[in-house]
Formats: structure tokens, sequence, C-alpha cells
């Protein structure tokens, strides 16, 4: 566990001295972003969507959903984490075809399992429960409107966990 706080640590030090160059930032005020996107875990690939909107020109408001659903022989899990996220776009650093942020997202964990061949007990939802979500992310654009993403999250609470994502994102431009 130590091993992981000192590379998140690491990999926000390197996101926050990226020297400058020439270029533009991508992420502008009045856009909005779309990316599917698949969490890289290790029992399961969870699977979702998360929607940004540009506030301001550097800071973006979002909501995603995360759905991780996996089985064993005698029973079914899932797990549907819809959250809501706020970010910080470091523009200002106007690092070509790159835009890298961090921030927060707070969500609540919707766990379910169930018996498969109609075993004792009807299933239940317990686990569930809130989650706060630190992140630092990029994305880097191929073209002006399809960008390849990763972000890094620490989740803190209900099914909180280290892990990423990666996604295709899809800028729809003001």
């Amino acid at each position: 566990m130590k091993s992981k706080v000192v590379l998140g640590l690491a990999l926000v030090f390197a996101l926050l001295t990226v020297s400058a160059t020439a270029g533009t930032s991508e992420f502008n005020k009045g856009s909005i972003f779309i990316t599917p996107q698949i969490g890289l875990n290790e029992w399961t690939i969870p699977f979702g969507v998360n929607v940004e909107y540009g506030l301001t020109p550097n800071i973006g408001l979002g909501a995603t959903v995360m759905v991780w659903l996996w089985s064993e022989s005698y029973w079914s899990e899932s797990v549907i984490s819809p959250m809501i996220e706020g970010a910080y776009h470091f523009t200002k650093l106007n690092v070509d075809k790159l835009d890298l942020y961090a921030g927060a997202g707070v969500g609540f964990a919707i766990y379910s399992w169930k018996w498969k061949d109609g075993g004792d007990g009807l299933g239940s939802t317990g686990g569930s429960g809130i989650f706060f979500q630190p992140f630092v992310a990029a994305r880097y654009y191929f073209t002006p409107t399809i960008a390849g993403m990763v972000k890094l999250g620490w989740g803190l609470g209900n099914w909180g966990s280290y892990g990423a994502t990666i996604g295709v994102t899809f800028h729809l431009p003001k």
C-alpha cells in the first residue's frame, strides 16, 4: 500500500512539473467531453462512461458511472457506482495536444449479489455506500476532437480502491 501511495504522489508531481512547450490546451469553457472507459482491476474489468462540461477555462464538472460484474460457480455480484466530479485542468502549462488535470469525485457504490442456483438467501445489497475519490488524469489528443485518456484514482470509503481507467474521449466543442 505504501508503494502505491508513493507511486501516486510521484505521478502527481510529474504531472504538475511538466515543462511548458509551444501549443495550446485542448480543454476549454463550454465544451463537452464524453469518455467511454474501462478500468484496470485485479478481479474484473469495470466499464462505464464519463461526461464533463467546461465551466471555466480551467474547471470542469462531470459525472461518471462505472459497472463491475463478476461471478463464481454459485453466485454473481455487481457494483454500480455513479459519481459526480470536479477537475482543475492545467491549461496554463500550454502543452500541445495534452490536457493534464486533477480533481475529486464523490459517489455511491451500489453493491448487489445473488445465488445462481436458488440457494439459501435471495441476495443482498449489503456493502453499498458513499465513497470519495481524488484523481489525476491526462488526455492526449490524436485529432482536435478525439483523445486517449488515462486516469489514476484513490477511492476512500465503500468500494474505494487504488486503480486506473483508460478510455477514448470525444470532445464536443462549444
